[in-house]
């Protein structure tokens, strides 16, 4: 199973490797969601604990304003910001910056929000999910570098306790992934209905995690439904993951076989009367996972044939009602088709035309096929010219006549580095022919991708530059770059051959991939 990531820093639609995962490009009926904000601990959760906050006292808001203010101990950039107004995809539309000062102190003020929404706090390549509602005036502190673990509020109101339940749930989580004690980190051994037990377990300990610090520390009541709703899609998007963790010997010999109504859990959701959680990362997150476990083919490709367009709205119908929830489930699994895996939806298209009622999401498609079919095999690959580590420019078009196998990644990305060791040894497996191994590299920080090459020396063969504007640079951009690591390979002509080659780590697939492309 192959991971990759999104974006560093904290929850955010996409975050960490959700999307890659999905893509893996396995047999799969169910795939799984890479950010669970999940407990998994043998004990029943203690209440959470505020930690002491450092800054001054909360201002309050003007005429209607939110007020985000705060203190950092040390100032790391220039800027910080709060991105919200989220799109039919749950991503930020419109984002407000202010000055931080020399001695620490901000001010973002966004204007009247019409109801509670979640905005995303960034701060020099960190992020962070709020909880505002209008009028809200609130107080931060952290520690750049060190966000996750030091972020703390203070405000009017439940404000801060909403958030600061928010930053201590989403901390705990993440150390239960980086310990492996999530349902989805066992689910590789478990049988389907082990995990259906895990996962019910887990969600319970949530639900009095939450309740408990609920009890401590008063929590608006539609935040607290919201939390509880959100544990409820998590706990669905583990199910629906179950498939995709299983190894494929699991799978092969039958210990991985799903239960006739295993998946009778979806349409229980009711989420055709969501539409008012779309706004939110969880259930953005639910719907990626059920589109590419449930309207995938039995192989994890784009479902095809003259009829395959009314099989797919059906069964999502039959999930998920015939509403807005359905088209944004839909419209998800087209356009992370087109915008991850550069697959030809066309055949599908008229079948979307027909069922499809948001103009939005039918104006973000058309958008995303223009911007494949220039991707797509055959086509010249986008130039572009970017420092190596001695600051010498390299253009992608001065390796013209030689193969390119091109690697997006980070040092910060685990499943990028994970193929490192495959990917060196592919280097030297062509060592001496005329394959160039250029890696972009799309950490925000030049010294960490530099001290990873200082520690990791490289190749002749291998060409190493710096993308300083992440997945925002000219480099990602050009090549539609949504998650790492990304691949693509590139002919002798400049033209592109596969823009998702065989990983490094697939030993005679990239290698036989690679002998193709050298051939006269």
């Amino acid at each position: 199973m192959q991971l990759s990531c999104r974006a560093r820093g904290r929850t955010y639609l996409l975050a960490n490797a959700l999307v890659w995962l999905l893509l893996g490009g396995w047999p799969l009926a169910a795939a799984a969601q890479i950010h669970p904000a999940r407990r998994a601990a043998l004990l029943p959760p203690p209440p959470f604990k505020v930690p002491p906050f450092r800054a001054a006292p909360a201002e309050r808001a003007v005429a209607g304003e939110v007020v985000v203010s705060g203190h950092l101990d040390q100032v790391t950039a220039p800027t910080i910001s709060l991105s919200y107004a989220p799109d039919w995809r749950g991503r930020p539309t419109q984002t407000v910056t202010a000055p931080v000062s020399p001695a620490g102190n901000f001010r973002l003020a966004l204007p009247p929000l019409p109801a509670p929404t979640e905005v995303r706090l960034g701060y020099d390549g960190e992020f962070a999910t709020l909880y505002l509602t209008p009028g809200d005036a609130l107080r931060l502190s952290f520690d750049p570098g060190r966000l996750d673990q030091t972020i703390a509020y203070a405000g009017q109101g439940a404000a801060a306790n909403a958030n600061n339940y928010l930053a201590q749930s989403y901390l705990q989580a993440n150390q239960d992934d980086e310990a492996r004690r999530t349902p989805d980190a066992r689910a590789a051994t478990l049988s389907a209905a082990e995990l259906r037990r895990a996962a019910d377990t887990y969600r319970q300990r949530r639900r009095a995690a939450l309740a408990a610090y609920a009890a401590a520390h008063p929590l608006p009541a539609a935040f607290r439904r919201q939390q509880e709703q959100a544990l409820d899609y998590e706990w669905a998007a583990t199910l629906l993951s179950y498939y995709a963790h299983q190894p494929a010997e699991r799978r092969q010999q039958g210990y991985a076989t799903l239960p006739v109504g295993y998946y009778d859990f979806v349409p229980e959701l009711r989420l055709e009367s969501q539409d008012s959680a779309l706004t939110t990362n969880t259930l953005q997150n639910l719907l990626l996972t059920y589109g590419f476990t449930q309207l995938n083919d039995p192989t994890g490709n784009l479902p095809t044939g003259p009829a395959a367009g009314r099989r797919l709205y059906q069964r999502a119908t039959d999930d998920l009602g015939g509403g807005r929830v359905r088209d944004v489930a839909v419209g998800q699994y087209l356009l992370t088709k087109v915008e991850s895996e550069h697959t030809d939806i066309r055949p599908l298209l008229a079948d979307f035309k027909a069922n499809n009622r948001d103009s939005t999401i039918a104006r973000d498609l058309r958008r995303a096929v223009r911007a494949h079919l220039a991707l797509a095999t055959g086509q010249p690959a986008p130039d572009f010219t970017l420092p190596d580590a001695s600051g010498r420019f390299v253009a992608l078009s001065s390796l013209r006549g030689k193969v390119v196998y091109l690697d997006f990644w980070a040092t910060w990305c685990a499943p990028c580095l994970a193929e490192m060791p495959a990917s060196r040894a592919l280097r030297q497996r062509f060592a001496g022919r005329d394959v160039v191994f250029l890696y972009v590299s799309l950490d925000s920080q030049a010294a960490d991708w530099q001290r990873y090459l200082v520690a990791h020396p490289t190749s002749p063969a291998a060409v190493q530059l710096h993308e300083a504007g992440a997945f925002e640079g000219v480099a990602a951009k050009a090549f539609g770059v949504q998650s790492i690591p990304n691949y693509w390979l590139i002919g002798r002509d400049g033209r592109i051959l596969a823009s998702h080659p065989p990983l490094p780590s697939t030993g005679p697939a990239i290698e036989a991939a690679l002998e193709q492309a050298l051939q006269p």
